[in-house]
């Protein structure tokens, strides 16, 4: 796919995720669970990098963007114990918000009049008010990026897709902890769902 359309007027731009412990090869889930295999990806591939990118032009298009964090309360009263990988974020102390691990990684640091919401869900769209604002504004198509793409991403795309909005995946702006993941999960159980291209094409449709 050479040429993507996407109106202005209509979109809006979702970094989700993006947190210390996601990320940063300190943290302790993206860093520490993985091996480190996480972040060193996002590192190789310039994930953060290739979404500040996105973000920017975003901005100067007049495109909203909207940052989606993962975060719980001190006492874990809000997380689903019964799923495996929240239980691995409680057992190390992960996600916890208000501290450095919760907080949104300084290259993607939010701007005034970026928009910034809080989830305990894997879908940014479970217990926020994303939908509101979204129809507040009459965005109807949605630019993900963010960590994992079998994870955020991939569960966002489903839910985002079963609500009626159109969705666009630039392949570069997410990572998994492989790339085999990276590829099954944008080839095989999204391709037919969603739009995947790449942040260039994105940049070039806001231009």
């Amino acid at each position: 796919m050479s040429n993507l359309t996407l109106p202005k007027d209509k979109t809006a731009i979702l970094v989700m995720d993006c947190q210390n412990d996601i990320v940063h090869k300190d943290g302790k889930f993206g860093g520490h669970l993985t091996g480190g295999a996480m972040p060193k990806l996002i590192k190789e591939k310039n994930i953060l990098g290739n979404i500040s990118a996105l973000a920017a032009a975003g901005r100067a298009a007049s495109v909203p963007i909207i940052h989606v964090r993962h975060a719980y309360r001190p006492d874990y009263s809000d997380l689903l114990e019964h799923v495996k990988v929240f239980q691995g974020i409680k057992k190390m102390e992960a996600l916890q918000d208000g501290t450095w691990g919760a907080s949104i990684h300084a290259d993607l640091t939010p701007q005034p009049e970026d928009i910034v919401l809080t989830k305990t869900r894997v879908s940014s769209f479970y217990a926020s008010p994303l939908e509101a604002i979204l129809n507040s504004q009459g965005r109807t198509h949605l630019v993900l990026t963010g960590i994992a793409t079998d994870g955020v991403v991939e569960g966002t795309a489903r839910d985002g897709t079963d609500r009626g909005y159109h969705i666009f995946i630039p392949e570069d702006c997410c990572a998994a902890t492989t790339e085999e993941a990276h590829g099954v999960i944008l080839g095989a159980a999204l391709g037919g769902l969603t739009t995947v291209c790449t942040s260039g094409q994105v940049i070039q449709a806001l231009g």
